[in-house]
């Protein structure tokens, strides 16, 4: 009885693969080797010259607006933030509705649906939504406020 061997059956195959790799190697080292080119002022082509200058910097006098307002100077200060015009009239009313309400020891979230949109939103205590803020969640109620405004959701069974 004759043993199987691995290394009697492995041995062609590496070899094919090494001559077929050799055989790919000579082929693309063919297309490696460019020809020579003649390289005689007669045979390139005329190209447009140009004449190289040095650089010369521009005078103090091209930077007057960078040296009349200095970055570091005493008393600089930013520009005031301007004042946003509040719109009360065209404010939009609550439109949501309690959903569910998830009460941890570190967080309390309100799971609210946006009755314009149908989607669902999960807001934590202190998060905004169209500028009404969640102020507070108990386990049936969810209390948000705008302003003067407040407004109450019940959770409904």
């Amino acid at each position: 009885m004759k043993m199987f061997s691995i290394g009697n059956h492995l041995t062609p195959y590496l070899l094919a693969a090494c001559t077929l790799l050799l055989g790919v190697l000579a082929i693309e080292s063919r297309s490696l080797v460019q020809p020579q080119v003649n390289n005689s002022p007669a045979a390139r082509p005329e190209v447009n010259t140009f004449k190289r200058t040095n650089f010369t910097a521009p005078g103090i006098a091209a930077f007057s607006e960078v040296t009349e307002r200095p970055l570091f100077r005493d008393g600089r200060e930013p520009p005031s933030e301007p004042i946003a015009a509040t719109v009360t009239a065209t404010q939009s009313p609550l439109r949501l509705q309690l959903e569910g309400v998830a009460l941890t020891p570190s967080a309390k979230i309100a799971i609210l649906r946006d009755i314009s949109t149908n989607k669902m939103l999960h807001l934590a205590v202190g998060k905004k939504h169209q500028d009404w803020e969640l102020t507070s969640v108990t386990d049936t109620v969810a209390t948000f406020k705008r302003g003067a405004q407040s407004e109450e959701l019940t959770l409904k069974k």
